[in-house]
């Protein structure tokens, strides 16, 4: 956790001297969700076949979508007294972690590509989820046009096809593997960065005002996870599995509930406040 809070702080050190801005967070952050994440997540799959690995992806999707579900009853239960429009914006905020930028080099540092391998199935259960429920929670319609946009979203590809090659057991030659390697290993200092540069553009004197947030805060990062801990100990799956769905509900508020909530006229300034006081 350490290392992940100096790699953000060079980031927020970066944006307050000047050395990048808003425009230049906007690419950073483009480059990592279109290019070193989606090969992160594909070179992960590049191992050799076994039926515990494959068990054991089977059991983090089931387990992804039993801490959605989790999740979901809890936001429920804490957004129920709020006006319409702010309770979307929790629920969604509060449901979704930075499971992309903190969770994912999370996982690769603790366990190295077997952490990633299994971070993969939430990373796919939430990329679902936000192109169908974000979509009618905050829009209020059901538009299954927005379905699409899963389908061709870089990580959701890579996903595909990384498990693809897993299953024929196809790699990549050493001359591909190396470059992609180097450029998986960009991932984790770059998206750490960047939300060192999300949270330097935030009013953090403005946000620490509000006590609700707080409260939020405590939710989603000690008592989600620890919901879940207690489900997973009656669940007979392999410790490092539940391990990493745990990690992956216990990140942050993610930067996804601020562009939504712009996409739809919904209270954007908020969501940007509970992604930086929860990561904070």
């Amino acid at each position: 956790t350490l290392v992940m809070v100096i790699l953000a702080l060079a980031g927020a050190a970066s944006y307050k001297s000047g050395i990048v801005d808003e425009t230049v967070n906007k690419k950073l952050s483009e480059l990592v969700l279109t290019l070193f994440t989606p090969v992160l997540l594909f070179t992960s799959f590049q191992k050799n076949f076994s039926k515990d690995l494959l068990s054991g992806l089977a059991a983090a999707a089931s387990l992804s979508l039993a801490s959605f579900a989790v999740i979901w009853f809890i936001c429920k239960c804490v957004v129920y007294r709020q006006e319409k429009d702010y309770a979307a914006v929790e629920h969604i905020a509060m449901m979704y972690s930075n499971c992309g930028f903190i969770g994912i080099p999370m996982a690769q540092g603790i366990w190295g590509t077997d952490g990633v391998f299994y971070m993969t199935a939430y990373v796919a259960a939430a990329n679902f989820l936000l192109w169908s429920h974000v979509v009618i929670v905050m829009s209020g319609k059901r538009d299954m046009r927005s379905l699409g946009n899963v389908f061709t979203s870089p990580t959701i590809l890579s996903i595909v096809l990384g498990v693809f090659c897993f299953l024929a057991q196809i790699r990549i030659p050493a001359i591909m593997k190396e470059p992609m390697d180097m450029i998986a290993n960009m991932n984790t200092p770059m998206a750490m960065m960047v939300a060192g540069i999300n949270i330097a553009q935030a009013d953090l004197k403005h946000t620490f005002k509000k006590r609700r947030l707080y409260w939020l805060s405590f939710v989603k990062l000690i008592l989600m996870p620890m919901s879940l801990v207690g489900l997973f100990l009656l669940i007979p799956v392999g410790r490092e599995v539940k391990t990493v769905m745990v990690l992956a509900t216990s990140c942050p508020v993610g930067v996804t509930g601020s562009l939504f909530a712009l996409r739809y006229g919904k209270d954007a300034v908020y969501a940007s406040e509970l992604f930086a006081m929860s990561t904070v």
